[in-house]
């Protein structure tokens, strides 16, 4: 009796796995006539903002001043 146990947990186990791993499959082949695309950006999809406001600037060289100390401080107190 616990050979059938153990056979009826495996077979659980399989149409467990089965159903986890047939809906990954691909329904339809991939489209081929994409062209490929030209850049990184293009492949990610980032829209290029060439629009750097002055709040931009001051808020970069804020940003990195504020590394440049945190850095000189764990390097002094170590």
């Amino acid at each position: 009796m616990e050979t059938i146990g153990k056979m009826k947990k495996r077979i659980i186990a399989i149409l467990f796995c089965i159903i986890l791993l047939a809906p990954s499959c691909a329904p339809a082949k991939p489209s081929w006539d994409r062209t490929p695309p030209d850049t990184l950006f293009e492949a990610v999809n980032v829209k290029d903002n060439k629009k750097v406001t002055e709040f931009d600037k001051g808020l970069m060289k804020f940003l990195s001043m504020g590394t440049v100390i945190w850095l000189l401080h764990v390097l002094t107190t170590r």
